[in-house]
């Protein structure tokens, strides 16, 4: 079976974006929210930044919206928020759950579901089955010229 690391490495253009996060920057969202980020995910967003297919916003909104979600949905502790789509739902991971393989499981709730639907089954088994939808979504619509990242565009190189 494929594993995280495999599907990612596979479909590395559809990943290597901009703004990759630093082990500190990681390390001061985990203390600002008080939970450890599923290690699939700070390896992701340490190697790779956001592109395409990683499926999270932004740190910035994660801790944000993580907050919002504690403190306005009762959201529990343990909950990252990995996208808001504002009126789309809220995709959220278990961060007590730190699957090295597949990833933990990603939930897509809408906010007012929250924290009552945080205990149905996930709509995705695991952050490796997320990212291959949220994959095949953006290849339906982004322009081959426009997959891979050009820093150049982004004022970096």
């Amino acid at each position: 079976m494929e594993s995280l690391n495999d599907f990612v490495r596979a479909n590395e253009r559809w990943f290597v974006g901009h703004l990759p996060e630093t082990d500190t920057t990681l390390d001061a969202a985990e203390n600002e929210l008080g939970l450890k980020i599923p290690t699939c995910i700070r390896w992701i967003l340490r190697d790779y930044g956001y592109w395409h297919a990683t499926g999270i916003e932004s740190l910035e909104d994660s801790i944000k919206n993580t907050i919002a979600g504690r403190k306005h949905a009762d959201m529990p502790h343990q909950y990252l928020v990995l996208y808001d789509h504002q009126d789309g739902g809220v995709v959220v991971v278990d961060s007590n759950v730190d699957d090295r393989i597949f990833g933990p499981p990603v939930s897509h709730l809408g906010w007012e579901d929250i924290p009552e639907g945080l205990d149905a089954e996930p709509e995705f088994p695991s952050y490796l089955a997320y990212v291959k939808d949220v994959l095949e979504d953006r290849r339906g619509f982004i322009d081959e010229s426009d997959i891979d990242y050009d820093p150049t565009r982004y004022g970096r190189v």
